[in-house]
């Protein structure tokens, strides 16, 4: 299941509130539903604050943050992590794979897959 670090969960937790969204509200990841579809590591992914998961979604929750999975790209995002890289004053969220998984660069993440 995707996991988050701690850095994502605070960056979830302040773009939920700063919009101004209910409890239980999250970050949603889906694909885009133009091609290309996420039929490969590396595929682009589409990022929104969603009031409550769709159906079938996979809920991860850490802490108060809440990330909303998609079925299309939850087996995509299944042992990966997610995090967050401030560029510029531009935050941006990146997959990464799991600490101790194959094909971790060597600074223990992967390019950048989504961003806000």
């Amino acid at each position: 299941m995707l996991m988050l670090t701690d850095t994502a969960r605070k960056a979830i937790e302040s773009v939920v509130a700063n919009a101004e969204m209910p409890s239980g509200s999250g970050l949603r990841i889906d694909a885009p539903d133009e091609p290309p579809a996420p039929a490969a590591s590396g595929a682009p992914l589409q990022l929104e604050v969603a009031r409550e998961p769709a159906e079938h979604d996979q809920v991860v929750s850490e802490g108060d943050a809440k990330v909303f999975v998609s079925p299309r790209v939850a087996p995509l995002l299944n042992d990966k992590l997610l995090d967050v890289r401030v560029t510029e004053g531009r935050m941006q969220f990146v997959i990464a794979p799991q600490p101790g998984q194959a094909g971790q660069g060597p600074n223990g993440q992967s390019d950048p897959a989504a961003q806000s």
